[in-house]
């Protein structure tokens, strides 16, 4: 075959590739409006990572380069989503928050997305509860500060179940107007949290310069915005947001700053290699109670990933215990464990099974 041979033969085939990704668009256009009749959640981040590992496994076996295919497949994806109807997520707001980062991660395919800023937890909760947006976004744990009490409580007040997780490395960055300069800095702003991460870069760099505080990192960003000589402590996507130049990359005191984030909504994940549980539960008010409690998994070799106690409101002195575990809530042993520990304890709820989004 000569050249103009071969082209004819690609204009078949990049037709016959169009019909397919419109037959594909339809298809993912009647399953969402089935879903959405049935009360479903449009998005299934399951089923999408499913498919980029059917994929990348195809590609591998046709010994075409895996990354650039599922570059590819995530534009095929985000092109069927959009038939569907752009899914809202909401956030822990403002914009530029690390929250927005971590929505953004579960989403990586934003531009069919709707997200929204909440100005807190709680009204993420209620968002999704009340049914504004699809899913929603939220902290849980912060690896140097500990777990976040308000979202725990919410999981046990609220009937939505945690579909999802990731850990998000908190990098933190010295920001000002374009072409300020880190000896021109005479007024740092930011929340207390992230002032008190930044202790050793802000003794040694920016020593004698006056310290404020603001409600968040993406607040602290604007205000330095305004000032000639005020610089901020924030994320990157605030940088970027805003307008905003990066003087100083990674100032945070410890690089193992990570933050877990929940991604909440009304169905957890079917059943699956490497998901987790979460559970909360509580125990009579007695000597060995907790200990013959967490003994179900001890038990069955489960092992548990993180235990938290938190007061019950309006009983003092008496706690509810949040607790992950590996498995799956419909695994033999995590089934057993479960109606096991349900002979033993006051109450268990089940939060949700889920993945680790990576």
């Amino acid at each position: 075959m000569n050249i103009d041979e071969l082209r004819r033969e690609i204009d078949k085939i990049d037709k016959r590739i169009v019909e397919l990704l419109a037959r594909r668009s339809s298809i993912a256009k009647v399953i969402g409006e089935i879903k959405r009749r049935e009360g479903l959640p449009v998005i299934d981040l399951i089923r999408e990572w499913e498919v980029l590992s059917n994929v990348r496994l195809e590609s591998l076996k046709l010994g075409l380069n895996p990354d650039t295919v599922l570059s590819i497949y995530r534009r095929i994806i985000d092109l069927c989503r959009a038939s569907q109807n752009a899914p809202k997520v909401a956030f822990l707001g403002p914009r530029g928050s690390f929250s927005e980062e971590a929505a953004r991660r579960f989403f990586p395919l934003e531009e069919s997305i709707e997200f929204k800023e909440y100005p807190s937890i709680r009204d993420v909760f209620r968002a999704v509860e009340e049914g504004e947006v699809d899913y929603g976004v939220v902290p849980i744990e912060n690896s140097i500060e500990g777990g976040v009490n308000e979202t725990l409580d919410l999981l046990f007040e609220t009937k939505l179940k945690i579909c999802g997780e990731l850990e998000h490395r908190i990098r933190l960055n010295l920001i000002g107007k374009p072409g300020i300069k880190i000896e021109d800095v005479k007024i740092l702003v930011s929340h207390p949290q992230a002032i008190n991460q930044c202790r050793n870069f802000i003794e040694r760099a920016l020593k004698g310069v006056e310290i404020r505080e603001a409600t968040s990192t993406s607040r602290a960003v604007k205000m330095a915005l305004e000032s000639e000589y005020m610089a901020a402590i924030g994320s990157e996507l605030a940088a970027r947001l805003y307008g905003g130049e990066i003087i100083a990359k990674g100032i945070e005191d410890y690089r193992d700053n990570y933050t877990r984030f929940f991604l909440l909504g009304w169905e957890d994940s079917p059943r699956m290699d490497g998901c987790k549980t979460s559970i909360i539960f509580s125990t009579h008010h007695k000597p060995g109670a907790l200990y013959k409690a967490l003994s179900v998994f001890a038990e069955r070799g489960i092992n548990l990933t993180k235990i938290e106690s938190r007061p019950i409101k309006g009983r003092p002195w008496e706690y509810m215990f949040y607790v992950d575990f590996e498995g799956h809530r419909d695994d033999d042993a995590c089934k057993e464990a479960i109606e096991d520990l349900r002979g033993r304890a006051l109450f268990v709820k089940i939060l949700g099974s889920y993945r680790k989004v990576t």
